[in-house]
């Protein structure tokens, strides 16, 4: 039986193949000679005392609906950058996420730090379109992926300069992302199957994701305060990526502040 995650990523596969129509790989790859060098995500993460934030920009979810009232990317990403974000994640699916890949143009001249293409990717084509929209580096959801998908399109990344941030949910992910030899490791509280989140699957799984040295881990999903940064920090998470409760706050500047650690305490995580 096909859940939410299969029906995603088999829209993706069709629309691609018209966008493959549109812009061929030969064309494609022009493109990219035009883009500034890759920002240097690993050395956003590790560098600076505060708590490290990957302030994500979505319109909408497949389990929560419309997120934001009158959204403008160009005025979040301001946001972002403007009060600590480190790097920026941009969705860019369509059909379910109500985005578009051009979200990354439109954001780039805003944003001097790193740009993350989060989609659903599962072709070496979506690894050229990433860098030639001005990505720095992309998502590989190892949860869908089959082993030799998720290291063969890691590797492509490498070779093009392009890192990948391999997200997992459970240890089977980590298992692959071990063997695709990942340094970049997400591990998602948020089961992509239903929309469930549970923060044990954190707790669980960066002390399994440390028994590999130096890997750099992103706690996603289901982050709302400062607390939980501490917590996970505590344990060896080095950033965290946050979407759903800074799109959905009434003051995305301050509710950043407070989640990097500089923001005013009283400002509480419903905001």
């Amino acid at each position: 039986m096909t859940n939410i995650l299969d029906n995603i990523f088999a829209d993706k596969q069709k629309e691609l193949a018209e966008t493959k129509r549109n812009l061929p790989l030969p064309e494609l790859k022009l493109r990219m000679g035009d883009q500034a060098p890759v920002r240097d995500v690993f050395k956003a993460l590790h560098e600076g005392k505060h708590s490290k934030v990957i302030a994500e920009i979505k319109r909408r979810t497949p389990f929560k609906g419309e997120l934001r009232e009158n959204f403008n990317a160009s005025e979040i990403a301001g946001d972002y950058v403007k009060h600590g974000a480190v790097t920026l994640s941009i969705l860019t699916e369509s059909n379910y996420f109500g985005s578009n890949i051009g979200v990354l143009k439109e954001v780039r001249p805003i944003a001097p730090i790193p740009l993350l293409r989060k989609d659903f990717i599962s072709d070496e084509y979506q690894v050229y379109e990433s860098r030639a929209h001005g990505a720095d580096l992309f998502l590989l959801i190892a949860t869908w992926l089959d082993q030799n998908q998720l290291t063969d399109l890691l590797l492509l990344g490498k070779e093009l300069g392009l890192p990948a941030l391999v997200e997992t949910h459970n240890e089977w992910d980590m298992e692959k992302a071990f063997k695709a030899k990942a340094s970049l490791i997400g591990i998602n509280n948020r089961d992509l199957t239903n929309g469930k989140t549970d923060l044990n699957i954190a707790r669980r799984l960066i002390p399994m994701a440390l028994q590999e040295p130096g890997n750099t881990l992103v706690c996603e999903s289901g982050i709302h305060g400062r607390e939980e940064i501490e917590e996970f920090e505590k344990i060896g998470a080095h950033a965290f990526l946050i979407g759903e409760s800074l799109m959905t706050s009434n003051n995305i500047p301050e509710k950043l502040k407070i989640l990097i650690g500089n923001g005013d305490s009283e400002f509480t995580s419903q905001s």
